[in-house]
């Protein structure tokens, strides 16, 4: 990684903090996803690389994985809730 300075709107270095607060994340790596993306770069890589990101960031924050009935319980009641336009 390289450090490096540059000026930018405070509105946005708040917005990416916030969301870096959010996400249990590190401000450099919101910023340096959304270069990527205005970039046009893949985010994340590989569907099993975000999958090992997820998987480390849940054994980070003590996080239990869910079983398998657990997540498709979950699943579908994002989907009725998506339906819902909640």
């Amino acid at each position: 990684m390289e450090r490096t300075e540059t000026k930018i709107d405070r509105g946005l270095v708040e917005r990416a903090r916030e969301r870096a607060r959010k996400e249990g994340r590190e401000e450099s790596d919101v910023i340096e996803d959304a270069l990527r993306r205005y970039l046009g770069e893949a985010v994340g890589g590989s569907f099993g690389e975000v999958l090992d990101g997820v998987a480390a960031w849940q054994r980070k924050h003590g996080v239990e994985q869910l079983s398998e009935e657990e997540a498709m319980k979950l699943a579908v009641e994002e989907q009725h809730a998506s339906r819902r336009g909640e």
